[in-house]
């Protein structure tokens, strides 16, 4: 597709369907590579016909629908199209006729949308933070103090606040000027769309956004969050005036290897998890190189990684579970015969993809950052959502996190309504 300004968001997904209506030949390809589809209820390839059909006159099937929001944003099918169509941008344009024509998305993606008290990630947080220990902003104060580097973590990985606490470390312990605002009412729009078809939320929250990064004036923005750095660097400059530099976080490290002072080999073998979103956005190779900087450290290259990686069921882990934790369970099973004892990889989305089956293996997960951190002799903070999951009822986990969910302002039986919708007690 060649390199041109939109008016909007919008615009520049219509200019998606408009190609596709015209150019795709519905050879299937796509279809065959798509990690989600043998999993569906959806048995033929002639789905590709029923959503071309549905873009070019609205005709309706269940089909349509389900293969949009049965998407695990994975991407496989980018690399494969005859025409050059990306069908991953297809189908989340598809999500957006849908909602623009009246359906909603599965109910569940309700639960990731920012702002909200009951925000899934949120709730992560609350269980194992207290307000207190918060080192990050969620708003851009009234007269923000000017700095180099803006680092914004987005929605997801604040549900994991050891690994974020660990970042932070890193960076200061390298001297790095920087701010750190955190997802929540500041958002990519994400989960507005792509995730949930809703175009225009998805819009506003990217403008909001930006005019806050730029309140301070920054020469960079260092981004945490795989989904975050693809709407920086594949959206918003098809609409959006960036004046300052992107960076994925395992980027700005590799560049900044000489600021990094290791002190303690780790002896451990990891195993790195290239993601779906990861392979898409092209920062692999710089987390690659920072593992192996790292003292001590035994690196295992996954067999599936690179063009061949699997999918931790992404998205559909959300909207389909019982499609999404299949490829889940396949990607875990995967590690397990590595023998490694952390897997490793930089999307905190497929880290909390992974959570629900923690349990059932004998490999823990680590972080990029909290690696680099324990090298450089930092502190190692405890992984209470592992814990969490860990345990084997609602009342164990409120008599664990009590302090914690009570200081954030949640009610014991606020928990004891939405711990058994976020955790599973079983095995099965």
């Amino acid at each position: 597709m060649s390199e041109q300004k939109y008016s909007s968001l919008e615009e520049y997904y219509s200019n998606i369907v408009r190609r596709a209506v015209e150019e795709c030949t519905l050879c299937g390809e796509c279809v065959d590579k798509c990690p989600i589809f043998p999993v569906t209820q959806m048995k033929n390839k002639e789905i590709m016909q029923k959503v071309i059909d549905f873009l070019k006159d609205g005709s309706f099937d269940n089909d349509v629908y389900l293969k949009a929001f049965s998407c695990a944003g994975c991407g496989y099918c980018s690399d494969y199209c005859p025409q050059g169509i990306d069908p991953l941008l297809l189908h989340e344009a598809v999500k957006i006729e849908l909602v623009k024509r009246g359906e909603k998305p599965p109910e569940a993606m309700n639960f990731v949308v920012p702002g909200q008290k009951f925000n899934l990630y949120k709730i992560f947080s609350a269980l194992q933070i207290k307000p207190s220990e918060v080192r990050w902003l969620d708003r851009v104060p009234l007269h923000p103090e000017r700095k180099e580097n803006v680092v914004f973590f987005g929605c997801s990985p604040v549900a994991l606040p050891h690994n974020v606490f660990s970042f932070l470390d890193v960076l200061e312990k390298m001297g790095i000027d920087f701010v750190a605002l955190t997802g929540g009412d500041l958002c990519c729009g994400t989960t507005f769309c792509p995730a949930a078809g809703k175009v225009g939320e998805s819009e506003k929250k990217a403008r909001e956004l930006i005019a806050s990064v730029k309140a301070f004036s920054p020469k960079r923005i260092i981004l945490i969050c795989n989904g975050c750095y693809r709407q920086f660097t594949e959206f918003f400059p098809n609409f959006l005036e960036l004046d300052f530099e992107v960076q994925y976080y395992t980027q700005f490290f590799e560049e900044n290897l000489d600021r990094i002072s290791f002190i303690k080999p780790l002896d451990k073998t990891v195993i790195l998890y290239e993601s779906c979103m990861s392979r898409r956005t092209r920062v692999n190779e710089s987390a690659r190189r920072l593992l192996e900087a790292i003292p001590g450290l035994r690196h295992l290259e996954f067999r599936n990684n690179k063009e061949q990686a699997l999918c931790c069921g992404g998205i559909a882990n959300m909207t389909y579970p019982q499609m999404g934790q299949k490829l889940g369970h396949n990607l875990l099973e995967h590690v397990q015969k590595t023998l490694a004892d952390y897997m490793v990889n930089t999307c905190y989305f497929c880290g909390l993809s992974s959570y629900p089956q923690i349990r059932r293996y004998s490999f823990g997960f680590k972080d990029i950052v909290t690696l680099l951190n324990e090298s450089m002799g930092g502190r190692e903070y405890e992984d209470k959502l592992n814990k969490y999951w860990k345990c084997g009822s609602v009342d164990e986990i409120i008599k664990k996190s009590r302090g914690n969910f009570e200081a954030n302002g949640y009610a014991e039986e606020e928990m004891r309504q939405i711990l058994p919708l976020v955790f599973s007690f079983s095995d099965t």
